[in-house]
């Protein structure tokens, strides 16, 4: 009798964290839903009057000398605008509602298609980059979606080692039962990401950046894109050591 019921406490336990794990997804899938819907009107409005000040201040920059006192100020609006764009874009890939035709995608040529711009990256820092792929089912999906999630990561990463480390890119497979997935990693060394904070990554608009650094849509955008693909992502970080970022993909042909 004690043995069933250290079982049934273990089954117990299996299925509260079960629970638990998918009330946060849930929650998590509805804040993006809410989002897409006020995106898409927030993006339209926005979206033309941004074009007219852009344009006007790159005309009116153009038109005075580097002398002119208005020059710097002219600067700033154009680089605000630049910002501004940037932040609608992002918002515009929440209010898409259309089915992507997925088509077999290969992991590990992903990351080398993406690795140029990986570098480019990084390449104001002393940061070392680290590849270590191995073999990885075909997965379906869109791969500029993909590439998307991996820089929107790496950029975090960046921010998180402003005096140098190591980034490390890993792949493999892995095996659920009867069911096969391509695993992808991306750690860094940085200063890690407190407790507090973890559970609010991937909330829109979250960000520990200081304002006009970041927009706090980048995690949020890759959260729903592997969500999308039938996947999911989560993170693993310990303050002053660093943070790993781990996407499961189911495989497909």
């Amino acid at each position: 009798m004690p043995k069933d019921l250290d079982e049934n406490e273990k089954e117990l336990k299996a299925a509260y964290a079960l629970l638990k794990e998918t009330q946060a997804q849930l929650i998590q899938s509805s804040k993006l839903t809410a989002l897409g819907e006020l995106s898409a009107g927030l993006a339209h409005e926005l979206n033309q009057p941004l074009t007219v000040i852009k344009g006007l201040s790159q005309y009116l920059l153009r038109s005075c000398g580097p002398q002119s006192q208005d020059h710097e100020k002219l600067k700033l609006i154009v680089e605000a605008s630049n910002k501004m764009e940037q932040v609608i874009k992002h918002l515009m890939i929440f209010a898409r509602s259309e089915t992507l035709a997925f088509k077999p995608v290969d992991i590990n040529n992903l990351i080398n298609d993406v690795f140029p711009m990986v570098k480019e990256l990084l390449v104001s820092g002393s940061v070392e980059i680290v590849l270590d792929l191995k073999p990885v089912p075909t997965v379906l999906g869109s791969a500029g979606r993909l590439e998307q999630v991996v820089i929107n990561i790496v950029a975090n990463a960046k921010d998180a080692m402003p005096d140098g480390g190591r980034l490390t890119i890993s792949s493999f497979t892995e095996v659920r039962g009867k069911q096969t997935f391509a695993r992808l990693a991306v750690s860094d060394t940085g200063c890690g990401i407190p407790e507090d904070v973890k559970e609010r990554i991937f909330d829109p608009f979250f960000t520990t950046k200081e304002a006009g650094k970041g927009t706090g849509l980048g995690l949020s955008i890759s959260y729903g894109i592997i969500k999308e693909h039938g996947g999911e992502i989560t993170v693993e970080s310990a303050a002053g050591k660093g943070t790993a970022f781990h996407i499961t993909i189911p495989a497909g042909e």
